[in-house]
């Protein structure tokens, strides 16, 4: 009984570092890994729906870019295909690949102070099991607040996810501290940008707007994939900045992300939504997530 428990546990703990299936409770970094030292690196999120990834065109060309605007440099067989077989050798050594969630991180080699020893980058490959099937819409809607101890910069960096995730980690503990579900996010010029881990979507007299990338929100990938739904089913929609008094005025409110498909936003301080765009959406992504 010792042994078969003990095994479960090794097989829970795997992880794939640099195309190695190895167990997570040993020795995996140095002390001078450089996403531990100065954040330097990036990761992706990634749904895994009935064994198959989810958006994985857009995830792959976006941590690419990424990688090139960190100047990290890949090996040339990491192709999309092999970042999918790794994955699923990964779900497969796991068993749990049926429903999962997927992190991918990427790092410069350890070495070097602020200039690096090198620009080669390696790679590390969670999955966690996920007990729904599919992008369940939220049955209460979420409860928000404003952020706005710190803005968040709008750089090269900005629409990336970076290891470097400080205003997120602030604000996921103002968040609970202040019993919400989630919070908005400001950037320099007092804009609405995003949520801690979404994009954000206002509907106002039936006509949908979120802020552009160049205002500072992550290329989300989830964000993406639902504009271009958008466009195919003619529903217009606008990239534009989103004030304060944008929020009061909205009708509906709706985040987004690769993970959890769309949440629908009940109230933002003293203001309450409706829901209905949110939920078209929610449809359309569970009748089409394979």
């Amino acid at each position: 009984m010792f042994h078969s428990t003990h095994k479960i546990m090794e097989k829970k703990t795997l992880i794939n570092l640099n195309g190695k299936i190895i167990d997570a409770s040993q020795p995996i970094i140095s002390v001078d890994n450089r996403a531990f030292r100065y954040g330097d690196g990036l990761f992706e999120s990634i749904r895994v729906i009935d064994h198959h990834l989810q958006l994985f065109d857009i995830h792959y060309k976006r941590f690419i870019a990424g990688c090139e605007i960190l100047k990290l440099k890949l090996s040339k067989d990491w192709t999309k295909e092999y970042f999918m077989t790794q994955i699923q050798e990964l779900l497969e050594a796991k068993g749990n690949g049926k429903n999962a969630r997927v992190r991918m991180c990427f790092f410069r080699t350890a070495g070097g102070f602020y200039e690096p020893g090198s620009n080669h980058a390696e790679f590390l490959i969670e999955a966690d099991a996920m007990k729904d099937r599919g992008y369940p819409l939220n049955k209460e809607g979420f409860i928000m607040d404003l952020y706005n101890d710190t803005e968040k910069p709008t750089n090269l960096f900005s629409t990336f996810k970076t290891s470097n995730s400080l205003i997120y980690v602030l604000a996921a503990i103002y968040k609970k501290e202040h019993g919400l579900n989630d919070c908005f996010l400001m950037n320099s010029k007092n804009r609405v940008i995003e949520s801690i881990d979404s994009n954000i979507f206002l509907v106002k007299n039936g006509e949908i707007s979120t802020p552009s990338t160049t205002e500072g929100c992550v290329a989300g990938v989830m964000r993406e994939h639902l504009l271009s739904v958008m466009e195919a089913n003619n529903i217009t929609y606008h990239k534009t900045p989103i004030m304060m008094e944008d929020l009061f005025a909205a009708e509906e409110v709706f985040l987004t992300n690769s993970i959890g498909g769309v949440h629908w936003v009940k109230k933002f301080k003293s203001k309450e939504y409706s829901l209905g765009i949110a939920k078209i959406l929610s449809d359309h992504l569970n009748k089409n997530f394979e």
